[in-house]
């Protein structure tokens, strides 16, 4: 379902995925996914997001895929993701938050400020535009990473990895940064590994 929201005073254009049996009242708790770097053509429609979502619709997991607005070097995206949170929560409680490459560094800093439940980064990077990853927030944490990632280097995922805090898990794939290896083999396996995490953070 298409949809939108305001944030910073622009209008963010957004889709929601959620059972098509059911509607989107039959699910209780939601998902928000935060798109890579728009200047990189990152987007609300990323094939791996979309794959991603619909993997939690079907399994009774509202999600939320939206499009940043004008570019704010990272600062201004984490502003637009928490006005996400806030657009999801009216749609549904509780709301866990999800992440890939720029998007990571986003929504670790959007976590930070926001109670949600459950984060997941997906090829995080370290630092984008001045931007740093922080993994302080008081919420359960799974990390999903390529040992062959070339723009997220490996080396700084462990770091990364080692230094966050609280409840924490991780799924390392002998892939690169973009999953694109054995397609669609690779991307529905890591699908497959968000909807479990988000079912035991989220499904009560």
């Amino acid at each position: 379902m298409q949809t939108s929201f305001q944030s910073k005073g622009e209008t963010l254009s957004a889709t929601l995925y959620a059972n098509v049996t059911g509607g989107l009242h039959s699910t209780n708790c939601g998902v928000v996914l935060c798109p890579p770097h728009p200047l990189y053509g990152g987007t609300r429609n990323d094939t791996r997001l979309v794959r991603i979502a619909k993997k939690l619709a079907e399994h009774n997991i509202t999600a939320l895929c939206f499009d940043y607005g004008s570019y704010g070097k990272g600062i201004k995206e984490v502003h637009h993701t928490l006005d996400a949170i806030a657009f999801m929560r009216k749609q549904v409680t509780p709301v866990g938050l999800l992440g890939y490459s720029f998007g990571a560094v986003v929504a670790s800093n959007a976590a930070a400020h926001s109670d949600i439940r459950g984060f997941v980064a997906m090829s995080t990077l370290r630092t984008v535009n001045g931007l740093t990853a922080t993994f302080e927030a008081d919420c359960a944490k799974l990390f999903i990473h390529g040992k062959r990632d070339a723009v997220a280097p490996f080396a700084d995922f462990k770091h990364l990895y080692r230094e966050a805090k609280g409840k924490k898990e991780k799924l390392v794939l002998d892939t690169d940064h973009f999953y694109m290896d054995n397609h669609p083999m690779t991307i529905d396996s890591v699908s497959e590994a968000i909807r479990k995490f988000f079912e035991n953070e989220l499904i009560t």
